[in-house]
């Protein structure tokens, strides 16, 4: 997929939910990119990680780039600055105590975006009426699934896994406080957005 001129074929209600998300989404994309890119430059990692890292963040710039693109076809989002400035400060939190916590929330939240993009692109939400929009959404989900792999794998080889994992918990509490705003949005497309605030907020059993 490359950089495209979008048509979505969404109603306007729909349409502007979906606006009203992409800034959360998209913010989260560019954080990632930067994030993973930095992490690729740590010396302590092996070469082969360090390469593995830097291929993610390409991949996450390119998620940033797609959203962007997709957003251009969409209505103008409401409360868009405040979204990213908040979105931002989240993003930013996850870098405190060193790259394997750092690494750990990284694997924590990219399951929970996993979780919000495969509620958004199910068969009986709105976003699946749109074939090209789902299916790119599928394709990012599937991406940050391997990218949770990578960061867990690498998180895991820390000897204090209860610190990783309280990082992760947290990390995910945090982005559930950070998605609340967007309940409307959620409902409106097709997910119930306190099964999905619920479920974000928690660490999934095993994954740290």
């Amino acid at each position: 997929m490359g950089s495209a001129v979008w048509t979505v074929s969404l109603d306007e209600k729909d349409a502007q939910a979906f606006a009203n998300l992409l800034p959360l989404l998209g913010c989260g994309e560019e954080a990632a990119a930067v994030a993973f890119h930095r992490l690729a430059n740590q010396d302590t990692f092996a070469q082969a990680t360090q390469t593995a890292l830097r291929v993610i963040g390409d991949e996450e710039h390119v998620h940033d780039s797609w959203l962007s693109d997709l957003a251009c076809a969409l209505p103008a989002a409401e409360n868009a600055s405040e979204i990213r400035l908040e979105a931002g400060r989240f993003h930013m939190s996850l870098t405190t105590g060193g790259p394997m916590l750092h690494l750990a929330r990284i694997a924590a939240i990219d399951g929970a975006v996993c979780t919000m993009l495969s509620r958004l692109t199910a068969p009986r939400a709105r976003l699946s009426a749109d074939a090209g929009v789902a299916q790119l959404l599928r394709h990012i989900r599937n991406d940050e699934a391997r990218h949770v792999a990578v960061a867990r794998g690498i998180a895991l080889l820390a000897p204090d896994l209860a610190s990783l994992r309280e990082a992760g918990a947290k990390a995910r509490s945090a982005l559930a406080m950070l998605i609340a705003p967007g309940a409307e949005a959620f409902d409106q497309l097709g997910v119930d957005p306190d099964r999905l605030i619920r479920d974000v907020a928690q660490l999934p059993n095993g994954l740290l």
